[in-house]
């Protein structure tokens, strides 16, 4: 297919895409990021398809898309509401360990460092978990508790 055929299919499709995109995600960012991700994933693909056919393979891409983003927010709903629940159930002497917990989380500028850091010293997730649910390697996972560590050990020293 060349470009000008391409850029014909996206003029053609991208409304339908986006309003299907939307309906199942209510989120504008998201849909529109997977709207490009369709046509990419489109592109790739090495398939001869009939014209008739290609609306139908766009929408089955973007279910795919949509439902793995989906997967992904309830993963990191179930995050959040199980770091709830356990603040919920602590004591005073807990509440002071906590306070000191978050005395040294901040101590980590990066978002991602902190995060894999409560993830898995926190929270008590193992590292193929906390992969999974950051949706990152292992071996960034690693990197990042590596690199969190160090970085608190410099801060708490000095």
């Amino acid at each position: 297919m060349d470009i000008k055929e391409l850029e014909d299919l996206y003029l053609s499709y991208k409304s339908e895409l986006f309003g299907y995109l939307f309906r199942i995600l209510h989120n504008k960012q998201d849909a529109e990021d997977l709207l490009h991700e369709c046509f990419i994933r489109f592109i790739r693909a090495p398939l001869d398809l009939p014209k008739d056919r290609i609306k139908f393979y766009f929408l089955r891409i973007a279910k795919n898309l949509a439902i793995d983003v989906l997967r992904k927010r309830k993963k990191m709903a179930g995050y959040f509401s199980h770091r709830e629940l356990i603040y919920c159930h602590w004591d005073t002497l807990d509440f002071e360990i906590q306070e000191e917990v978050e005395r040294i989380l901040l101590m980590i500028s990066n978002d991602e460092q902190r995060t894999v850091l409560e993830l898995r010293l926190v929270q008590g997730y193992s590292i193929k978990e906390t992969a999974k649910i950051l949706n990152k390697s292992e071996a960034a996972v690693k990197s990042s508790l590596y690199r969190a560590s160090k970085n608190i050990k410099l801060r708490y020293i000095s």
